[in-house]
């Protein structure tokens, strides 16, 4: 079980929860995601890191609140636990060796974009951001 440190309504359909998942944070690198459940009988969601601190061992999630699942997840409060929490998964993004780059999200998608964007920014490269929202 997962502690939930940290919840904050970014919108009516947006959440933001902050997970202590010390061997999660420290292994995490920019453009890894997790897969979490809410209670043991919900759905696997899988979502993208949209930020992590190993000192903290905390990691950040950011989704929108579209079904059961999320719904479901969305219900827990800041001290709950959430049953499941398992990653980091899949490729991290290849940022070695890049002198400009231009990060772009829109939406919800933009919770890739800033870790993306940090990583980037931390070995030296030049760094614009073009971000949207409806």
């Amino acid at each position: 079980m997962f502690k939930i440190v940290k919840k904050r309504e970014l919108n009516p359909t947006v959440t933001e929860m902050v997970i202590e998942a010390p061997l999660i944070a420290k292994k995490a690198k920019a453009g890894q995601f997790i897969i979490i459940r809410a209670k043991e009988d919900s759905e696997r969601i899988p979502l993208t890191i949209a930020h992590y601190d190993a000192a903290a061992g905390t990691v950040a999630i950011i989704f929108q609140i579209v079904g059961a699942g999320t719904m479901q997840l969305n219900s827990l409060k800041e001290g709950e636990y959430v049953h499941d929490f398992v990653g980091p998964l899949g490729k991290a993004t290849e940022i070695e060796g890049l002198k400009n780059v231009c990060v772009v999200g829109g939406g919800v998608g933009c919770a890739i974009a800033l870790p993306v964007a940090q990583a980037l920014k931390a070995q030296g490269t030049k760094v614009t951001g073009i971000i949207g929202f409806r």
